[in-house]
């Protein structure tokens, strides 16, 4: 991945030697491209964020600490080989990477029995997830097969052999090939089934609370803000370019899925008396957030529409184009916002301040610094201006309002999502009287929060804050990942 920065850059120090040609990508089937590049900054910051504080959180007697970080670096060079697949086969692999390092590192603390119930759960859970996935890439790799390699003059040369590449897969069409709908979409229920698994869309979100609750709270940070990253590039990967060209039977269903899970993870986080839950499920309804990018990027398709006039199939790159933005612009204020405000509860559990609301009576006295970092984390999360997360969810929103024009029930997502944000306010705002108004129930003396935590969470404040004047800088590079991602540049 280091040469993909370099080559980015232009400073090509050396030449791989993988392979008879040294094409370093090709053999290993990535696409270092500037969308890859953009969740790898991702990745490496939220890393960078849960790292920095664990140097605090962690009690200097408990073990295997060089255990602990090799965990997470190797879960980091998991997501991002899965951001730069241009395979299935090679998306399962780092996916899975990436996973089996998360499930040690929620049971870090193994005579916790909180700890070692929710990495049993993520565990079984991550098992069946991976399972569906798997069963879903088979008998899409069965599909390609018999309509490529079978397919006479109709199958592309060039894929007879690479059945599994996401190019490849891209030429499947039901026009073209009307007899693999029927097994097409009992492999779309399994992929959507497997990643919703790992996104922690509703239905398949049940596993998230409470591996988040029992988790260290610097690996909830990492998982909330990293992990639940890398489910959605894969998405993002397998729906928008392998499948994109067979919309008709899963953009549907990922809008109604949005929609769901948006409003599930609002209302379920409204009883919530901990915080750390509170969060989780909110961090479901972001999820529904970011899935609208999906269901606008599908518009895609109509770009290369003949049946349709030049100016439709340019609104339709800018539609999908502007969606693509708006989920990755959220993808990365969600990082910094939900590992932010994980972090600040860090902070407060190491000076033995629980997770639970009562415990944060007064906080804004206690720990000045923490309160003021949650309660802008909390106000960006629910979308309010000039925060990160209000300039995002406007793109976002925006997009889906731009392909009403294209299908009149993409005007539903944005209004889900506007009700929603609205929604997520009301128990944001709760956290932020118990902190502000409420009085402490014991003494209101000051809490010494370690320097590290208070370093990170600096940092996902900054980036929250800043973000909405920052992407005027770097609003083309997302246009231009946007475009190379669609293959429109």
């Amino acid at each position: 991945m280091g040469l993909g920065f370099l080559g980015a850059i232009g400073v090509p120090l050396w030449e791989s030697p993988v392979g008879p040609s040294g094409n370093f990508a090709a053999e290993l089937r990535v696409r270092i491209d500037l969308f890859a590049l953009f969740f790898h900054t991702i990745f490496l910051f939220v890393a960078f964020l849960a790292i920095l504080a664990s140097r605090g959180f962690l009690r200097a007697e408990e073990p295997h600490q060089g255990e602990y970080y090799a965990l997470m670096l190797i879960s980091v060079v998991g997501m991002m080989f899965t951001a730069a697949a241009t395979d299935l086969f090679v998306l399962f692999l780092a996916f899975e990477i990436s996973s089996l390092s998360t499930f040690a590192l929620v049971a870090f603390r193994k005579k916790d029995r909180q700890a070692t119930e929710a990495a049993a759960k993520f565990f079984v859970i991550g098992a069946v997830s991976s399972g569906l996935i798997l069963f879903g890439i088979s008998l899409v790799y069965g599909i390609a097969g018999t309509s490529f390699d079978g397919g006479g003059p109709l199958g592309p040369p060039e894929c007879v052999g690479n059945l599994t590449g996401l190019d490849c897969l891209r030429q499947l069409s039901i026009a073209t090939y009307p007899a693999i709908e029927p097994p097409l979409i009992v492999a779309l229920v399994f992929l959507i089934a497997g990643f919703g698994f790992k996104v922690a869309v509703v239905p398949f979100h049940m596993w998230a609370p409470d591996v988040y609750q029992g988790s260290p709270t610097t690996i909830s940070a990492f998982l909330a803000a990293g992990s639940k990253k890398v489910g959605i590039v894969a998405m993002f990967r397998v729906f928008l370019i392998g499948l994109l060209a067979v919309q008709i039977d899963w953009v549907a269903a990922l809008g109604i899925l949005a929609i769901a899970t948006q409003t599930v993870g609002n209302v379920l986080a409204i009883p919530q008396r901990s915080v750390k839950r509170m969060l989780a499920y909110s961090s479901i309804a972001q999820a529904g957030y970011i899935l609208i990018a999906l269901a606008v990027g599908a518009i895609a398709l109509s770009a290369s529409d003949l049946a349709l006039t030049a100016e439709q199939r340019a609104l339709a790159q800018v539609v999908a184009v502007a969606g693509m933005i708006g989920g990755v612009l959220h993808v990365l204020t969600h990082a910094a916002m939900k590992a932010g405000a994980f972090l600040v509860v860090a902070g407060t559990e190491s000076q033995g301040i629980s997770d639970d609301m009562d415990s944060y009576r007064g906080l804004g006295r206690r720990a000045p610094f923490l309160a003021f970092s949650m309660t802008i984390f909390l106000l960006s999360l629910a979308g309010i201006p000039p925060l990160g997360g209000f300039f995002s969810k406007f793109v976002l929103f925006s997009s889906a309002v731009s392909a009403f024009s294209f299908n009149p029930w993409y005007l539903a997502l944005a209004i889900s999502g506007v009700l929603n944000s609205a929604l997520s306010l009301y128990y944001y705002a709760r956290v932020i009287w118990y902190m502000y108004i409420l009085e402490p129930a014991g003494e209101a003396s000051r809490v010494s929060v370690p320097k590290s935590i208070t370093a990170a969470v600096f940092v996902a404040l900054a980036v929250v804050i800043l973000v909405t004047f920052l992407v005027a800088f770097f609003y083309g590079y997302l246009e231009q990942a946007a475009k190379g991602f669609f293959g429109f540049a």
